[in-house]
């Protein structure tokens, strides 16, 4: 029996104060630290402590899973896609810039009941219109590689969690993460761009 799932004072979602009590790097490295986790409006905040640096992150929480990414500073963003059968793509994005800010961006064209492939996309921000681009998956072991061209090219790294592909994109040192939420237990994987390994890590939700 699991008793912190059948654990009546356990919280619901995700915010909180979490002890990271096992994890490993994407190069077999373990680490340790604690995880900030903060609802924003309809998104959440997250804050790293470990023994390997310090991080921040955004996210949804969607169907018991923490989709996240983060990076060692504010050049980075997270796409949440929803997979439809008929090839196409729902998108919701946020980045550090938007204060909360939800965008959003449909892809067309894909092969039906098929993520890899290449799209045509276009999306909204607000308060500076629609754009227009395309957009390639490809599958590298347990991750997707992701480029979007829009006149500039974009690079990501992907996770996908049933009919929900996360991207965590951007410059530099970009991860994407997905934790399953379990009560006071969540048990997470992440990806870091330009690796098709993953690391993996095991919270403990303290207060």
């Amino acid at each position: 029996m699991n008793i912190t799932l059948n654990n009546p004072k356990a919280k619901i979602g995700p915010q909180g104060t979490w002890t990271i009590t096992a994890a490993r790097s994407t190069d077999e490295r373990p680490y340790s630290g604690t995880v900030q986790i903060h609802p924003m409006g309809k998104i959440y905040t997250l804050s790293w402590l470990t023994t390997l640096g310090d991080y921040s992150g955004l996210a949804f929480f969607e169907s018991g899973h923490l989709f996240a990414a983060s990076s060692l500073d504010n050049t980075y963003g997270v796409s949440l896609y929803k997979i439809n059968g008929d090839g196409t793509l729902d998108c919701r994005w946020i980045t550090p810039a938007n204060n909360g800010a939800i965008d959003t961006e449909k892809a067309v064209g894909g092969t039906p009941n098929q993520l890899e492939g290449s799209y045509q996309v276009r999306g909204s921000i607000a308060k500076l219109g629609n754009y227009e681009g395309t957009l390639n998956i490809t599958k590298s072991s347990d991750t997707y590689q992701i480029l979007w061209s829009m006149g500039v090219e974009y690079q990501g790294v992907g996770l996908r969690v049933g009919d929900w592909l996360v991207v965590g994109w951007g410059e530099g040192n970009v991860y994407c993460l997905d934790y399953e939420i379990q009560g006071d237990l969540a048990q997470g994987r992440w990806a870091y761009l330009g690796k098709s390994t993953l690391g993996v890590e095991t919270l403990q939700r303290i207060c």
